[in-house]
């Protein structure tokens, strides 16, 4: 009975011991087993909101490129919001911080990788914008303007613009109203825009915030003798294939041969009724340059008509005056029409409401008011 007992000890004994074997892993095995990987921090999300009624500034972007957006030079503390890329008009986010005083600015747009791979170094972003759009941001008014992003923007090929003059030069493609391809300050250099292959046909304009009248300025150089006199001056290349860059100067289009013109007239309107007004084109309501569109009481706009291209005319040639009709001036609920009238190229115009209640009012007519000058 002994050894009956003594040998099942000796049984249970083995048991355990194989167990407890088979829960250590072998050599090999140590070997087989990877090691753990460290655990990957969470990227910050971009927000990429679309702001329906408390934004900033709103944005189009035509391009296929994600972006992110800063108020100036892209860092921590200037940084707006993200920019989708779904074609759609969008309000990006409004920081008090950034946005507390009516002023044009410079709105700094990097791709969404970019910024991902730069987020902690933001500066080493500062001479690779995806691009730069003048901007402004205006606590008086709705901010209604919306700020497009070109379709040409994101490609292989370069525009390269070396800016020595005192003026903030904007370039426009295929004419002085086309759409933005870029934005560079007085004073700045080797500004370079990453485009699309194609032919180029690049107007420059300069614009400035004009503190007296709070309407942003934009002349346009034009030729003065030759076979262009009267034309505005413009750059026409192709990139393609080898040729991969273009470079341009804003010091050759203000020499002796050229002449700044705005190709606006500018109508101020001086709200003297009880009620906000708002100048329509047909059922459109027009926008002032720095995203107002409500008139109200006691308060003044301007707004600015732009010349038209001269029918049959040279490429960059716009006619000296335009005559417009379909003006109205109103609420939402009524509004009376603007008598037919011919503006002229940088004249700046007067036009008086007044009435007792909404569904009176009265117009003065329009008079001359002076000269427009970007100085």
């Amino acid at each position: 009975m002994k050894k009956i007992l003594k040998f099942s000890a000796f049984l249970l004994l083995a048991a355990g011991l194989i167990l407890s074997l088979a829960g250590c892993p072998l050599p090999a095995e140590e070997e087989k087993k990877e090691p753990e990987k460290p655990v990957k921090p969470v990227e910050p999300e971009i927000d990429y909101t679309n702001y329906i009624s408390n934004y900033s500034i709103k944005v189009k972007n035509e391009t296929s490129q994600k972006l992110v957006a800063f108020k100036g030079a892209p860092s921590a503390s200037t940084l707006i919001s993200g920019v989708r890329n779904d074609g759609s008009e969008q309000g990006l986010k409004k920081d008090s911080a950034l946005f507390s005083t009516s002023s044009d600015f410079v709105l700094f747009l990097v791709t969404e990788e970019d910024y991902l791979d730069n987020k902690n170094n933001l500066t080493v972003l500062a001479n690779k914008p995806f691009t730069r759009i003048y901007a402004f941001y205006n606590t008086n008014a709705e901010n209604k303007i919306v700020y497009r992003i070109s379709a040409f923007l994101g490609g292989n090929m370069k525009i390269i613009l070396q800016n020595s003059t005192q003026y903030n030069v904007e370039l426009r493609r295929d004419g002085i109203q086309g759409e933005v391809i870029g934005y560079t300050a007085a004073q700045t250099y080797n500004t370079t825009f990453n485009v699309e292959t194609g032919n180029y046909m690049i107007f420059p304009v300069f614009r400035k915030f004009n503190q007296s009248r709070g309407e942003i300025i934009t002349v346009f150089p034009k030729y003065n003798s030759g076979e262009l006199n009267g034309t505005a001056v413009f750059e026409y290349f192709s990139l393609a294939g080898s040729d991969t860059e273009a470079q341009l100067r804003a010091n050759e289009w203000i020499t002796a041969g050229f002449e700044f013109k705005t190709g606006s007239a500018y109508l101020v309107i001086q709200n003297n009724h009880g009620t906000g007004m708002t100048l329509y084109d047909g059922m459109t309501a027009l926008t002032t340059s720095t995203g107002g569109q409500v008139i109200n009481s006691n308060r003044e706009l301007i707004f600015q008509i732009d010349m038209q291209k001269k029918p049959g005319g040279q490429a960059g040639e716009y006619l000296d005056s335009r005559t417009v009709g379909g003006y109205k001036i109103g609420t939402p609920a009524y509004a009376v029409s603007v008598p037919s009238f011919e503006y002229f190229s940088d004249k700046i115009y007067q036009l008086n409401v007044s009435g007792s209640n909404p569904g009176n009012i009265q117009l003065s007519d329009i008079t001359e008011a002076g000269t427009m000058t970007f100085e």
